[in-house]
């Protein structure tokens, strides 16, 4: 009786086991890209509400909700594109549009705004700040099953922030 080999059968079952395996490692690693976007979305937001809602003078009497009382569109803008995390691009916003200011030497700057807001600029006691932006994912079959709103094989990622006038 011969003693028989399964180098042939471990080889089987790497070939069965190894692109399952790989595809749950790239699922992970899309998994925290979403998380991340998320979360630098959702901090965006808050931090361009919060800059938007605190006064610039705070002599003003707290029941003068004037607009010039508070920060323009192009400074919350400038806040929320500072928070923009280096793997998100501009152009995967959903909302894109543009606020122009001139600076101190009478040059005009145009400002991206890649959200919608309500309340900035206005008398409105609170100001609402919404963000959506569009993931491509890595993996094809986890992007075709999740595929959103856009595209097959991208994810469309929503935050918002209301904060009170101070």
């Amino acid at each position: 009786m011969r003693k028989q080999e399964k180098k042939g059968q471990a080889l089987v079952e790497m070939a069965l086991v190894l692109p399952l395996f790989i595809f749950v490692i790239i699922g992970i690693f899309d998994f925290g890209r979403v998380l991340h976007c998320w979360g630098t979305l959702n901090y965006q937001c808050v931090r361009a509400a919060r800059v938007s809602t605190r006064r610039i003078n705070p002599l003003l009497t707290g029941s003068a909700m004037i607009p010039s009382a508070f920060p323009t569109l192009t400074e919350t803008a400038t806040t929320f594109n500072q928070y923009r995390s280096p793997m998100m691009t501009a152009t995967n916003y959903l909302d894109q549009n543009a606020a122009t200011y001139t600076d101190e030497d009478g040059n005009t700057i145009a400002v991206p705004v890649l959200f919608s807001h309500s309340g900035i600029g206005t008398a409105s006691p609170t100001v609402e700040i919404r963000a959506a932006y569009k993931l491509d994912m890595i993996t094809p079959l986890i992007g075709t099953l999740v595929g959103g709103e856009n595209s097959p094989g991208a994810i469309t990622i929503h935050a918002y922030a209301s904060e009170s006038k101070e």
